[in-house]
């Protein structure tokens, strides 16, 4: 005999509350902390980062987070999120790392390394390291489109590049004209954001490097200014200050957070959850 054992679930339980969360990571040369950008809650994730951190990326499938240790070499990563973090030594990379991205779909790890002119990769668990491409001029900062399978890399005096994932194909897209460390990638939109650095202006283009734009001046040049670009949301720093902007052209800034040291890399986590 068959017996059939059905599961009730109460109506209200699809109109639950839904809680969506919007933490700040920023890195500086010595410590790592999270902003709850809803609450202003300030906490230190790793206390001894030691290092200039130009690069931070999030491995969504195995939650975990990644940066570049410029001056020591090396790739750390932690878990997150988790109430206490152990940090731990991901890969030495021989070379200072500047950019950094993940590649969770394939578990592959992205960076580039300023001084020797290359864009490397590895696996998840740190193994197979290779050199994709060796012959860039100063690159800095790169970002993954996962979707179209394209990536995106500064280099730093000259042009933002698009190119392939094993770089069988590359395109200078974007002239700079100037110094350029920073750049965001809006997968949504479309389009690319970028401060420069001797002006201080937060500019954009499509990711096929037409209609560029400048959106509004950060009020501070010569400083490093690190972005990320969630939503229509634009999170940005200047010199010590965490801001908040949008994606609208001549907007203004709203202040979030300022630290005692150079904020060198910020990433915007997103969560949402339901509770009872």
């Amino acid at each position: 005999m068959d017996v059939q054992i059905w599961l009730v679930i109460p109506l209200e339980f699809y109109f639950l509350p839904m809680i969506r969360c919007t933490k700040v990571l920023i890195g500086t040369k010595v410590q790592i902390k999270e902003i709850d950008v809803d609450t202003g809650n300030v906490k230190i994730l790793v206390n001894d980062a030691r290092g200039e951190m130009y690069g931070m990326d999030y491995d969504y499938k195995f939650k975990y987070m990644y940066f570049t240790r410029y001056h020591h070499r090396s790739i750390m990563r932690f878990p997150y999120p988790t109430e206490n973090p152990v940090l731990e030594k991901f890969i030495d990379t021989g070379s200072g790392p500047t950019g950094l991205a993940i590649d969770s779909e394939y578990g592959h790890v992205y960076w580039t390394e300023y001084n020797t002119h290359r864009l490397r990769r590895c696996n998840v668990n740190g193994s197979n390291a290779v050199i994709i491409a060796s012959n860039l001029k100063y690159p800095f900062s790169i970002r993954l489109s996962l979707v179209n399978r394209w990536m995106y890399v500064v280099e730093r005096f000259k042009r933002i590049i698009k190119a392939r994932f094993n770089y069988s194909e590359s395109h200078g897209i974007v002239d700079l004209n100037t110094r350029v460390d920073y750049m965001d990638l809006d997968i949504n939109e479309d389009k690319l954001y970028w401060t420069t650095f001797y002006q201080g202006d937060l500019k954009s283009a499509s990711v096929r490097g037409c209609d560029v734009k400048t959106l509004f001046q950060t009020g501070n040049a010569k400083y490093y200014q690190p972005i990320d670009v969630y939503g229509s949301s634009i999170f940005y720093s200047s010199n010590q200050k965490l801001l908040m902007s949008n994606t609208t052209q001549g907007t203004t800034s709203t202040e979030l957070y300022t630290d005692t040291y150079s904020i060198f890399s910020i990433y915007v986590h997103h969560q949402t959850a339901y509770f009872l």
